[in-house]
């Protein structure tokens, strides 16, 4: 018996009646177990495991209750060899301060074959730095994903002001217009942010993660210096009404963006001129996303960056894009792998050219 835990039977679990004395607690066969003379009392104390007390607490609230502390034992042990009762972490209770951070708890919880405990990973989360290059319809909504997943520090990169067709779903609000993009932006994040008390990072320093939020990033400075700093980078657009995202670069272990340009090249020669007038599009309003495609850019971003920050399963976006489109709003991933005449990752030539 471990008093000093917090059990707490499995949030997601549906809890149901099969008769007057017997509670089955969920459905799926690898998950789930029948209580079987189960009284008011003890029904009225199963209810009250949502790891909000230690063992040694609750055993004290079923006697009280009028419920054998014996059967109240055996009920615990049989729960937790059943696999629905949960030890909740001693150190998680913070996490949950706005509440916010629960179903996050939950998912993680659930998740199988996870490494970590839930409320470990949102620790891990919560000290991670995102820097994102765009505050615009993609890179607002996206931050504000992040920081209501439980990412602590979220900072942009934007000079620009905000126009009205900046304005979107989860992002920057008409009321934005006008303002610097970067603090409009920084505002949104700290109306949805679990921890809005955590302390804003430079932009600059220490990233973990950049991600580039303009429709053409490859010849961006930005990314050349996120490779010289070995900062690993993430593209996330919405070119010509498609939403990509990736590569994720990790810079002397994955190909890299002049990786992409260089297979795109091959197939076309004349790229490298074409891309060029691309990066320098004056209308920039022209590279706004719709209202659609933007917040699902974001949605499908979010989920690969939450891949990647807690090492719990591989992103689909390592050296290969997700690209979604109307009208079929098929997902379909591409592979972008090292280039032969580029070799920036440790092996990356060598393998291209046992490949090729």
């Amino acid at each position: 018996m471990t008093f000093g835990s917090r059990p707490t039977i499995k949030p997601w679990l549906p809890r149901v009646w099969r008769d007057a004395e017997t509670l089955q607690i969920g459905v799926h066969p690898a998950e789930g177990v029948l209580v079987s003379g189960v009284d008011r009392a003890t029904a009225a104390w199963l209810t009250g495991l949502i790891g909000d007390r230690t063992e040694a607490e609750i055993l004290a609230d079923a006697a009280a209750a009028g419920v054998d502390v014996a059967i109240a034992v055996r009920i615990l042990s049989g729960l937790r060899r059943s696999g629905v009762l949960l030890s909740a972490p001693m150190d998680s209770q913070h996490l949950g301060d706005t509440g916010l951070l629960l179903p996050e708890l939950v998912d993680l919880t659930a998740a199988k074959g996870s490494p970590l405990e839930g409320g470990q990973v949102l620790t891990a989360r919560s000290r991670v730095h995102v820097v994102i290059d765009g505050a615009n319809r993609i890179g607002v909504p996206l931050g504000a994903l992040l920081a209501a997943s439980g990412v602590g520090h979220i900072s942009f990169l934007d000079a620009e002001y905000v126009r009205r067709c900046d304005a979107g779903v989860g992002g920057l609000s008409l009321d934005d217009e006008g303002q610097l993009r970067v603090s409009a932006a920084q505002s949104a994040i700290r109306r949805i942010s679990a921890m809005p008390d955590a302390q804003e990072v430079p932009a600059r320093q220490d990233a973990d993660l950049l991600i580039l939020c303009q429709p053409w990033t490859a010849h961006d400075p930005l990314q050349a210096h996120a490779a010289g700093d070995q900062t690993a980078h993430l593209v996330v657009a919405v070119r010509h009404g498609t939403v990509v995202i990736g590569p994720l670069v990790i810079p002397g272990r994955t190909s890299c963006l002049q990786c992409a340009e260089l297979h795109r090249t091959d197939r076309d020669p004349r790229w490298p001129a074409v891309a060029t007038q691309l990066v320098a599009a004056a209308n920039r309003a022209m590279h706004e996303p719709t209202s659609v495609l933007g917040t699902l850019a974001a949605a499908l971003a979010a989920g690969q960056v939450l891949a990647h920050l807690d090492g719990m399963r591989v992103p689909d976006v390592l050296e290969a894009t997700l690209e979604l489109c109307p009208p079929d709003w098929q997902l379909h991933q591409r592979a972008w792998p090292p280039h032969a005449d580029c070799g920036c990752a440790n092996g990356s030539a060598q393998r291209a050219r046992a490949v090729g």
